[in-house]
């Protein structure tokens, strides 16, 4: 760029210089008449000046160029109409009509990529003429109506704003205001509005190269013949009895069932909103359920007649989706949003799987989708489903379909059905959902995330603007354009580095590596105990309904069962008449307790301090100042029963230093470890402090687990239903006050492990409880199971408080349990590896195979419909065999790829 600028004057000399007539002054034209060269064409290559004659005559092919024309000043924009230009149908370029009809008076207007045309157009009135929308269709104009039209557009138009609709969501509005500018950029010539004109022939244009793409102008009974999803693209890389399985799928052994598995994914998406505008009537689909929306007219009927059944709350995390579903706003909407069944491990969208959501995600509207998506799977032996809620949704799916007709019935008896919740979404659910709903510990599911709904709707989001201000038919057509679209794009890319080919490359190492950490772990266990671990995996992976092996069976040690055991040995000591007790009122024990709740409380003090910070009101600093009074006089009665228990104290500090210090989460309360070694301090009050602060960690731990579980809640709360500046506020200070959380938790955490480090020496304790109770990083530990930089359990990247049950030593918290966990997520890890090795290769070959089938049906399309003409029937076997030639060449191009993984 810095050295394009040295040469910027010059190329805005030349930008000048073709605004004037630069060196082609002449008096005659090239061509040798007499007229002046005064004309020159905006849209041909080079600026050379040319008479009318010979404009005339070089754009009978280029006939929606723009033409300008020298005054003797400078150049003014002139049409092709003005200049006598007339475009006859019917006849070949040169040939005039013997009975030439005009068309609308002569005002026809033409739509381009440069701008709207005024255009001289006539018809041809021979006997044998065609019908006047035939005449224009032939030479790639698409009428507006079909009745007298007197608008049309160009294919290329139409064309060009479908891909660029496709990649930057450009709407209708601001395509046809573009091609106005370009026609006029000053508001004083502005053409005739066509933007109805053009919503209409955009929408028909959609609706036509949908069944052409399919196949359906193939088909003997034409679009009549439609059947529910034909039009959509299907996912070339999943399996489709009859197109890409191999003979033997049905009977294969059962650890290899789960590479003919289908993958499916749940989503809703609230963004997808539509305004209570126009209706069925008014605006009616041209698709019925040819894509991927349901048919409108059989959904509406069924959840007419069904949808006033309560939804039951949910028993996990507070789901939003479950127990928001009947209250979710949607004033003045007609669809609050959409929900989809996509393909879960390659992120297409299924046909006949999207619909719209009257109010939330009610398990009515979503069951449909899901019932429906599952009539073009019903033949398939095993099915994956992943569901944000699946704990919740799966419970009483098989009663609820028994509400839906017969067709929608899936016989989920003879199938494996297994439900998951995508790994993404899976830390906001209740513990045993987190190992029971589990991608990572399923066996026979890869290395598959089941966020492939998330994916898809970053790309659809977009569109959102201005498909809630559609009908409802426009917006169903225009979607399903989007959705056949973005699975086009995933065909295309299947076998580039970004989708099969990087999956492969990555798996195979990770493979490597998972598959040799977990053969060092089992060679340093017992082999009788890694046995019996074995047989308890592989009898929960045959029938879930038996223990879970990935749950700890042993609890974590609380600060609240600590003091309760503490006050049962004191309640024996004192019947036996050994306790050592030195005040009425408060036991050694309780003395140590007490201290760490103070400490507590000094800290969550100075957090309140920073919270309000220097420009706090009067009423905060009241209430603030109250607390410290109340906080230092507890401290000042604490620390004189600690000086019965503790007289050294008394060398360390005295009553002075409380009232005297300035801020009161500053007064050191000298627990027992923090005594220096060379002081004397009890031994019984040693032992005290170890147990409470190792509880105390332990409690920390898990309520930072927790918040963050929260936090991240919060976050997807926040973008899938606030919206408004108002609530975006609100909603942000909540994730804030749970940062803060965080930053208390995790002081206090540290503090303990501290307190810790400073006991161990005196009490003579081994390492052993470091293994669990790890030094903590803010930053980097106190983060969620999926981390902002994309490693996931299954990479073994994540921070170690995940990883830890809380326990403290082998014997008496059972760190063996922990260890069979371990060993338990390991052979997960290297499993799920192996299964995803295994699925690439099937898929790849899935792939091909597709492709050829594919091929095969198109060129069986080629003859299969009788036309009324010899060039529409070799168009349509032109057609097909362009088609199943494009299939093969994708076939060998991914093929190549391949080859060098």
């Amino acid at each position: 760029l810095r050295v394009w600028h040295s040469d910027a004057e010059l190329f805005l000399d030349e930008l000048i210089r073709l605004e004037g007539r630069g060196s082609d002054t002449r008096d005659t034209c090239f061509c040798g008449s007499n007229e002046s060269p005064l004309y020159r064409c905006r849209d041909c290559h080079g600026a050379e000046l040319v008479c009318c004659q010979c404009v005339l005559h070089t754009h009978r092919w280029q006939l929606f160029h723009r033409i300008e024309y020298w005054n003797g000043s400078f150049f003014q924009k002139t049409s092709l109409k003005s200049l006598g230009l007339r475009i006859q149908l019917g006849h070949h370029i040169g040939i005039r009509c013997n009975n030439p009809i005009p068309a609308s008076n002569n005002d026809f207007v033409v739509i381009d990529v440069n701008g709207v045309h005024a255009v001289g157009l006539d018809f041809c009135g021979c006997e044998i003429a065609q019908p006047h929308v035939t005449q224009l269709l032939r030479v790639r104009l698409f009428p507006a109506t079909t009745v007298r039209p007197k608008t049309a557009a160009t294919f290329r138009a139409l064309e060009y704003f479908q891909i660029l609709s496709f990649e930057s969501k450009l709407s209708a509005l601001e395509f046809y205001h573009t091609i106005v500018r370009l026609t006029d950029n000053t508001g004083i010539h502005i053409p005739k509005d066509r933007y109805e004109s053009l919503l209409r022939m955009m929408r028909e244009w959609r609706f036509l190269k949908q069944m052409k793409r399919s196949g359906q102008g193939h088909h003997p009974e034409s679009i009549t013949a439609t059947q529910p999803g034909a039009c959509a693209v299907l996912c070339p890389a999943c399996p489709h009895p009859g197109k890409n399985l191999p003979e033997e799928w049905v009977n294969a052994p059962p650890e290899s069932k789960f590479l003919y598995a289908l993958f499916v994914a749940i989503d809703a998406n609230f963004r997808l909103a539509r305004r209570n505008v126009s209706s069925d009537t008014v605006d009616p689909g041209l698709n019925h359920g040819y894509a991927f929306f349901v048919e409108e007219t059989a959904f509406k009927s069924f959840l007419n007649s069904h949808g006033r059944i309560t939804q039951e709350k949910s028993t996990c995390s507070s789901h939003s989706a479950v127990n928001l579903a009947d209250t979710k706003a949607s004033h003045g909407l007609a669809a609050t949003g959409a929900g989809t069944i996509d393909c879960a491990r390659h992120n297409f969208k299924r046909p006949n799987s999207v619909g719209d959501l009257q109010k939330g995600e009610r398990y009515i509207n979503m069951d449909y989708m899901f019932f429906s998506s599952m009539l073009s799977a019903s033949t398939l032996q095993v099915i994956n489903i992943s569901y944000d809620i699946a704990c919740q949704w799966s419970k009483n799916l098989w009663t609820r379909m028994s509400a839906f007709p017969q067709q929608y019935h899936l016989d989920h008896d003879s199938k494996t059905i297994t439900f998951l919740v995508p790994k993404f979404h899976l830390p906001a659910h209740v513990l045993s959902c987190q190992t029971t709903y589990s991608f990572n510990f399923i066996k026979g599911v890869g290395r598959t995330d089941g966020e492939a709904p998330e994916r898809g709707w970053a790309n659809i989001n977009p569109v959102a603007t201005s498909t809630r201000e559609m009908g409802p038919g426009s917006r169903r057509d225009t979607l399903d354009d989007h959705f056949n679209d973005w699975n086009w794009k995933k065909v295309c890319l299947m076998g580039m580095l970004c989708t099969i080919a990087r999956k492969v490359k990555a798996a195979l190492p990770e493979c490597l590596e998972r598959t040799r950490d977990l053969y060092d772990f089992e060679a340093a266990l017992d082999p009788s105990q890694l046995a019996s671990w074995k047989r308890d995996i592989e009898a929960w992976e045959s029938d879930r309904s038996k223990p879970n092996p990935f749950e700890l069976k042993v609890t974590t040690v609380t600060q609240a069962s600590v003091r309760l055991a503490l006050s049962k040995a004191e309640s024996d000591e004192m019947e036996r008449g050994t306790i050592m007790s030195l005040h009425d009122d408060i036991s050694p024990s309780m003395l140590i307790s007490s201290g760490l709740e103070l400490e507590d409380q000094q800290r969550r003090l100075q957090f309140e301090g920073r919270k309000i910070g220097q420009h706090a009101t009067d009423s905060q600093q009241a209430t603030l100042l109250q607390r410290i009074n109340s906080l230092r006089r507890r401290i000042d009665a604490w620390s004189r029963v600690q000086l019965l228990y503790m007289p050294c104290v008394s060398r360390l500090r005295s009553f002075d230093d409380i009232a005297t210090e300035q801020k009161v989460h500053d007064i050191n309360l000298l627990l027992p470890s923090a005594i220096p070694a060379g002081l004397p301090c009890e031994q019984c009050l040693l032992e005290f402090e170890w147990v409470l602060r190792e509880a105390q960690a332990n409690d920390a731990i898990t309520d930072i687990r927790n918040v963050v579980n929260l936090k991240y809640h919060l976050y997807k709360h926040k973008d899938a239903y606030i919206r408004g500046q108002r609530a975006n506020t609100r909603a942000t200070g909540v994730i804030n006050n749970a940062d803060n959380r965080i930053d208390a938790l995790a002081a206090k955490y540290n503090a303990a492990r501290n307190a810790l480090v400073k006991l161990a020496p005196r009490l003579q304790k081994d390492n052993n409880w470091q293994l669990t109770l790890k030094p903590l990083d803010r930053t980097k530990d106190a983060v969620p199971l999926t981390q902002v930089d994309g490693t996931t359990v299954g990479q073994q990247r994540v921070s170690w408080i995940w990883k830890t049950p809380g326990v403290s030593n082998n014997s008496e918290y059972g760190l063996q349990d922990s260890l069979r966990v371990e060993w338990c997520k390991a052979r997960a890890r290297a499993h799920r590896w192996e299964e995803e090795v295994q699925l690439l290769n099937e898929e790849r070959r899935r792939v091909l195979a597709f492709f050829e089938w594919q091929a095969l049906w198109w060129e069986a399309q080629s003859s299969r419909r009788a036309f009324g003409s010899t060039e529409a029937a070799e168009g349509a076997v032109a057609y097909a065999h362009r088609q199943a030639s494009l299939r093969r060449r994708l076939a060998s191009h991914f093929k190549s790829i391949w080859e060098g993984i």
